[in-house]
């Protein structure tokens, strides 16, 4: 960040502070979260009348992780109307523009409604949201991967477990790291493991065997 503001560039203190939220987020420190992500928009937004598309992006994508961390802390009003703004902000992007570092893009958006609505614990909005996303626009397959897992945790949320391992097992298919690695695909492999019927146990061990839960 140092460093970024040093060199006087919005683009380079924007991907700075992107990470940064998403750093005391994971962390807990949702306040702090909520500083960076709410001064850097304040920053930036002076630039993105006239801005390149990767400023654009990177205000976008702030935007939403606003909205992410609003949703974790259960304020939907708060969640949606930074999604809202991000999605404005992605719609004057080009069409096929897609940020290398956060994924921002007209076609990334879909996915972020699917996990603002997971994060607020609205399981039937979730499944809705998830349904309308069309993941096959995402060029990332890791991007697409953790979509996925998304979507997997929305149908878990809404009682659709069945569901919820098909998707994962998709996803292990597509871009088998991004599934290894995930907490909450490791999770949602655990609770039917622990939970599930007969049948959902079986195929939660095939999935777990995968990605490494049973070595």
């Amino acid at each position: 960040m140092v460093a970024a503001q040093d060199f006087g560039d919005p683009h380079a203190i924007g991907i700075a502070s992107w990470l940064m939220t998403q750093a005391h987020r994971d962390s807990g420190d949702w306040d702090a979260a909520d500083t960076v992500t709410g001064e850097t928009i304040a920053a930036l937004a002076p630039h993105v009348d006239n801005a390149p598309a990767a400023v654009l992006a990177i205000w976008g994508a702030l935007r939403f992780e606003a909205g992410y961390t609003a949703a974790r802390r259960g304020e939907s009003g708060t969640a949606w109307g930074h999604w809202d703004a991000a999605d404005a902000m992605a719609a004057r992007l080009p069409g096929g523009y897609y940020h290398p570092v956060t994924s921002f893009s007209r076609a990334i958006m879909g996915a972020h409604a699917t996990t603002i609505a997971v994060e607020l614990r609205a399981g039937g909005e979730s499944v809705r949201q998830a349904r309308r996303a069309a993941a096959r626009l995402i060029p990332s397959r890791p991007r697409r991967a953790r979509h996925a897992i998304e979507q997997a945790r929305a149908y878990q949320l809404d009682r659709q477990p069945d569901t919820a391992l098909a998707v994962l097992s998709a996803a292990h298919e597509a871009a088998p790291e991004t599934v290894r690695y995930n907490g909450y695909a490791r999770r949602i492999i655990v609770e039917e493991l622990e939970t599930g019927s007969a049948q959902r146990r079986s195929r939660a061990a095939e999935l777990a065997d995968h990605v490494g839960l049973l070595h």
